[in-house]
């Protein structure tokens, strides 16, 4: 009786241990896949960073090019053909969008790999950057682009021009000339044009601050992600 209570202990103890080894391998794997994954995110996140930046600048200079058609409207300085320089950079540049690349970020949420990072900053900041802050993004944009399509038809019986596009600087920008304009005589004496100028300038103010957010968040992620 003993000895098979003794074969029994050794038989169940032997399969418990191999349960414990088999479980240990398989976390010791997702913790590498995970490890993995965060190493990609780093790298797709430095990616976005340069991305922002580019964004940032473009509406930056679509920022400046509102305040001059402003103080412009207001004091009449400009030759028509400098007005419609700023007025198609406004109109080609003020719904401009940032979106960071969701791909990895998806693979770590859909393989339950967030449940495995210790640092729970980081997990909050992964949370904020592509839930969180994603939805203010999708709701802005929305908002921004129907806006520029707005402004694009209420002004454009006073701001007529056409566009050459002479090459692709880079995924967000064109380098683009006036072919021909015209503005017309109504333009400064029509209060609208100086409003949908204020409601841009308003907007695309807005739409930076958000960007500022996933700045901050994007390099507080990188450090995380590196130490």
């Amino acid at each position: 009786m003993k000895k098979y209570f003794f074969e029994f202990l050794v038989v169940f103890f032997g399969i418990l241990l191999s349960f414990m080894i088999d479980n240990r391998i398989k976390y010791s794997d997702r913790v590498d896949n995970k490890n993995f994954l965060l190493g990609q995110l780093d790298e797709v996140i430095s990616e976005d960073q340069n991305q922002l930046k580019i964004v940032e600048s473009t509406l930056k200079d679509c920022l400046e090019s509102i305040s001059i058609l402003i103080y412009d409207y207001k004091n009449d300085l400009l030759h028509d053909s400098v007005v419609v320089s700023h007025f198609s950079n406004v109109s080609s540049k003020m719904s401009i969008s940032f979106f960071p690349q969701r791909s990895i970020y998806n693979q770590i949420v859909q393989s339950q790999y967030l449940e495995l990072i210790e640092n729970k900053k980081l997990k909050d900041n992964l949370a904020s950057l592509y839930e969180h802050l994603n939805d203010r993004n999708v709701s802005a944009n929305l908002k921004l682009d129907l806006f520029n399509q707005e402004f694009d038809l209420a002004l454009i019986d006073l701001v007529y021009y056409r566009t050459i596009i002479n090459e692709v600087e880079n995924s967000i920008d064109l380098d683009t000339s006036i072919k021909d304009y015209n503005i017309s005589k109504d333009y400064r004496n029509n209060n609208l044009v100086l409003g949908y100028y204020v409601n841009a300038e308003k907007r695309v103010i807005f739409y930076l601050e958000l960007l500022k957010k996933y700045r901050e968040l994007m390099t507080q992620i990188s450090m995380q992600l590196k130490n």
